[in-house]
């Protein structure tokens, strides 16, 4: 499991104080940025060997809101590939509640082309991202 840990700032909220919807899905993005990069390898130089990991759907379910100030800890995993998705699941966790849950799911292409088998050069970092050795 990967833990981010943000704050909510100003930027991130609505008039009354409460966190924006869109302010999650920029979180959970840079979740599986750093995840990334923390088992080695940048979202850069995997775009750089001509790979991407779009999203195909999500789904985030809110369970109460964030406001003004809070620290979140957002607890994230990669589950492994299934077919040729890339599920992430992810927790939003605020003073030992869990606040917002999602389900991301992402496809590997290449050229435009979905890619059905992990290129030799990446294997091994995926492999850190699904068995949890972060």
């Amino acid at each position: 499991m990967y833990t981010l840990t943000k704050r909510v700032l100003p930027q991130h909220t609505d008039y009354a104080g409460v966190m924006w919807h869109g302010a999650y899905v920029q979180w959970l993005e840079e979740a599986r940025v750093e995840a990334l990069q923390a088992a080695g390898l940048g979202y850069a130089a995997m775009t750089a060997m001509g790979v991407d990991m779009p999203v195909v759907s999500l789904r985030l379910k809110y369970i109460s809101p964030l406001r003004h100030g809070d620290e979140v800890c957002l607890d994230s995993h990669c589950s492994g590939r299934q077919g040729v998705r890339w599920p992430w699941f992810s927790r939003f966790v605020c003073r030992g509640t869990v606040v917002a849950e999602a389900t991301v799911n992402l496809v590997m292409v290449r050229e435009g082309r979905v890619l059905r088998s992990v290129p030799l050069e990446l294997q091994e970092v995926m492999d850190l991202l699904v068995n949890q050795r972060l």
